[in-house]
This record gives C-alpha cells, structure tokens and sequence, in this order.
C-alpha cells in the first residue's frame, strides 16, 4: 500500500517514472501475495490495477490506461466495494475525457454506470460536476444521456 500511496504522491506532481516504478512494484509485490484483505486495507492484484488506473488519471496518460485496463478487465467486484467500483467507472470516463471529445460518448456510460453504483458518492464531487459541464459544453448532438446525467447532477445549462 505504501508503494500505491507513493505513486499518487508522484503522480501528483507529474513524476510520471517515479510513479510507474512505484505502481510496478506494487504489482511485483501484489503477484506474489495475491488477493489479501488485512487490517481493511485491500491489497492485490485487482487493487494495483485500479490504482493504475487513478494514476493513469493524475498523469493524463489518457486512453491508453483505459484501453490498457480493458484489455484484461480488471475484477472489481473481488474489492467488495461499492464505492471503488464507482471510482473506478468515474476514473475511466477521467480517462477518456482526456481525449477531447472523441470518446464523450463512452465518457458518458461511465459517469452514468459510476453515479448508478454509488450515486452519493459521485454526484457531491465537484471534479464529476465540472466533468458533466465539461461534456455539456463539447456536445454537438442533444442527448438524452447527458441531460440525464445533467438533472441528477444538479448542473443547469448555461445561459
């Protein structure tokens, strides 16, 4: 776990080697201990994945992670977290986002499949509402999806 903690340290300040070199060992780690649930501290394979992931976000590393990550769908059901299942839909669409707008419509089924897990979760943070104003603001079409996501979002259309 203090490898994953050190790599988000990294990633937060764009050390993106430091924070791969924490992540791979990490996953070194996890490969050999396999699925462990100590002290409430999840740690394994399935956890360093969804690290990854969150990583792959600080560092905007973009839709390779995501294409990465589901390439070998990552099990997240093992964690037996609501919440983490949640975040890890609400990281992908983080992902693809990156991208520009080529892929807000896959941006869009994560953010809903992440609100529909664990909406208390989602909808009160501010980085969700500034990413469905986000997709509001590139849409070119009118789609139902987003004016969804809008209403259960609390976040009007601007004037």
């Amino acid at each position: 776990m203090m490898h994953l903690q050190q790599a988000r340290i990294a990633a937060r300040q764009q050390h993106a080697e430091e924070a791969h070199a924490h992540l791979d060992e990490a996953a070194h780690i996890a490969d050999r201990v396999g699925e462990r649930n100590g002290m409430r501290q999840h740690f394994g394979p399935t956890n360093v994945a969804a690290w990854r992931v969150s990583i792959g976000v600080e560092l905007a590393e973009g839709a390779k992670v995501y294409e990465d990550a589901t390439a070998a769908p990552i099990d997240i059901a093992v964690l037996d977290s609501r919440e983490r299942s949640s975040s890890l839909h609400f990281d992908f669409a983080r992902l693809l986002a990156q991208e520009g707008g080529a892929r807000d419509a896959d941006v869009i089924r994560h953010l809903d499949t992440a609100d529909r897990i664990a909406p208390q979760r989602i909808r009160s943070d501010p980085i969700a509402r500034d990413l469905v104003r986000t997709l509001d603001r590139r849409a070119q079409h009118h789609v139902w999806e987003l004016d969804s996501l809008r209403h259960r979002f609390g976040v009007g259309r601007p004037v």
